[in-house]
């Protein structure tokens, strides 16, 4: 398998993420807030947090893009959200979300990761070695 035939690995399983994610939003009964003020905020930046580190891995020389829709994609469960008449759609989640994927991105501008290539190429190593 060639480094490449790994970033598709690692699409995959980002779009698992972005389904997973999906799920939480939309899942009738989530579980209960632990009581601190504006937890769930905290929950939304982080998981885009997460799902920037992955995306903007992936695409390194396209981080505004990745930016753009991971905040398009938030917006959209937000408005699915909305539109179950179970749960509720909120700005300020989409806010939070966009947040935490901007932090992700501008951290591994700033710190140069490339952890997308360094584990596909020992994997690749590992797979040429028969590891």
């Amino acid at each position: 398998m060639t480094v490449n035939g790994f970033r598709r690995l690692w699409l995959g399983i980002g779009l698992a993420l972005c389904a997973v994610f999906i799920y939480g939003c939309l899942m009738p009964n989530p579980p209960s807030e632990p009581g601190i003020p504006f937890f769930d905020k905290f929950e939304h930046g982080f998981g885009f947090l997460v799902m920037g580190a992955w995306f903007g891995a992936l695409y390194p020389n396209r981080r505004v893009r990745v930016l753009l829709a991971l905040s398009a994609f938030a917006a959209a469960t937000e408005i699915m959200q909305w539109a179950s008449g179970y749960r509720d759609g909120d700005p300020y989640d989409w806010m939070a979300d966009t947040a935490g994927a901007a932090v992700a991105l501008t951290l591994l501008r700033a710190m140069g990761i490339d952890w997308v290539g360094r584990i596909g190429a020992r994997l690749v190593v590992a797979s040429r070695a028969g590891v």
